[in-house]
């Protein structure tokens, strides 16, 4: 059953006890105590099409970036869930998010992203302005007909004076930006993306994060649920045995956490390792910032799908959407200043960092995986926190709990 068809007024008793506080009791517990959440989270499709409802229709989700539509005229094509959506910046310089829908007979309009002054139907070439308006629907009103059919058309669409283009415009959605990000919620009802961040905007004011250009791309598929590969992001717990490379630079004993108020987790490394045999980080600083900050990192999982690796000289994003239970399409994404861009011996320092970074992901990718594998056990019914190392992954966990729920709660920060 497709997430867009779901009802659930036909609700069998296993999704019932989805809805229900008392399964998630022991998660909900402080987190010294608490049982991770239910393996059924990760392994149930049942599960699976309630969270495409509560949890990512009601979201605001990550789809890209900014600089990905950095022209009057560009368009970027997205997937949200079953939507495939239209990023367009029209010629005032505004930016919008459409359903890649036709409004006549329901024609994806756009397969790719594109640069262009019309969005034009390939099926009957009913065409859009990017700012959503309906230009032009041939044989409709006089709307772009031929010289040669006018007599024809005037006796029968426009005699009947019953159509207005002004009612057939694309199907808009709400859309949002911050930090160079593009944010859209499928929801009519969602509280402000600023509400969301919670205090992220106010912590990273000195970075320049709007400026910042999408210059390297990786491409992953994961054997793994969405919920694996975020949960695994949040946590160092697992850096000595997973990252002994990663280790060398982001130091185990220097981890902190690092969360106030909002949909995210965070943490943050203080200082970072210099360690040229490892890896060189030694890009061209971001200007502006102050002495904390040029010396760390910080790592933000900022819910439901988008994970920041915030350094000093660039930015690294983990950007992912489940396509089925147990499989999560990721990308990682580099971006740097255009400064960067000016110097060409950069390009190949830019793919040293980038190699390393996917060799730190894939091994990462391996032990979701094996998570995902071992969570298809009936024996096994939920483990233990770490209180030390796994405050963020509860908090996360109890994000998506209260999605599910139907609650709109936004955590605090730490005390």
């Amino acid at each position: 059953m497709k997430a867009n068809s779901y009802s659930e007024d036909h609700l069998n008793g296993s999704e019932c006890a989805y809805l229900d506080p008392e399964t998630y009791r022991l998660t909900r517990l402080p987190v010294d105590k608490a049982t991770t959440l239910i393996p059924d989270a990760y392994r149930s499709d049942d599960f699976h099409q309630l969270e495409a409802q509560r949890l990512w229709h009601r979201s605001w989700q990550c789809v890209g970036y900014v600089s990905q539509v950095r022209e009057p005229g560009d368009v970027t094509v997205v997937s949200v869930g079953h939507d495939s959506l239209m990023i367009a910046r029209d010629k005032t310089n505004e930016i919008h998010a459409f359903y890649n829908v036709c409004r006549h007979r329901g024609v994806k309009l756009l397969s790719k992203s594109t640069h262009c002054s019309v969005i034009r139907c390939p099926y009957h070439s009913w065409g859009y302005s990017l700012d959503g308006r309906l230009l032009g629907a041939p044989y409709f009103q006089g709307l772009d007909v031929p010289p040669q059919a006018l007599e024809r058309f005037r006796n029968r669409a426009e005699a009947e004076g019953d159509f207005c283009k002004e009612d057939h415009g694309l199907l808009p959605v709400r859309l949002d930006t911050w930090g160079g990000l593009l944010f859209v919620n499928l929801s009519g009802d969602a509280r402000p993306l600023e509400e969301w961040l919670g205090d992220l905007p106010q912590r990273f004011c000195r970075y320049p994060l709007e400026e910042l250009q999408l210059v390297r791309r990786k491409e992953y598929k994961i054997a793994a649920n969405w919920k694996l590969v975020a949960e695994n992001f949040m946590e160092y717990y697992h850096l000595p045995t997973v990252h002994p490379e990663l280790c060398n630079v982001s130091g185990f004993d220097n981890h902190h956490r690092f969360q106030g108020p909002g949909m995210y987790t965070g943490m943050c490394t203080s200082p970072l390792t210099v360690d040229p045999e490892t890896v060189r980080l030694d890009l061209p600083a971001f200007s502006g910032l102050n002495a904390t900050e040029a010396e760390s990192v910080y790592f933000i999982m900022l819910f439901p799908n988008i994970a920041l690796w915030v350094f000093p000289n660039h930015l690294l994003t983990l950007l992912f959407r489940p396509e089925h239970t147990a499989i999560t399409l990721e990308h990682m994404d580099m971006l740097v200043h255009p400064s960067i861009l000016e110097d060409p011996d950069n390009e190949e320092q830019l793919d040293h960092i980038m190699e390393f970074w996917d060799l730190v992901n894939l091994q990462d990718v391996d032990i979701v995986q094996r998570v995902q594998q071992g969570l298809t056990s009936s024996a096994y019914q939920g483990g233990r926190m770490c209180y030390e190392f796994e405050e963020p992954v509860h908090r996360f966990q109890n994000m998506v709990i209260d999605r599910m729920l139907g609650i709109e709660h936004i955590p605090p920060g730490d005390a």
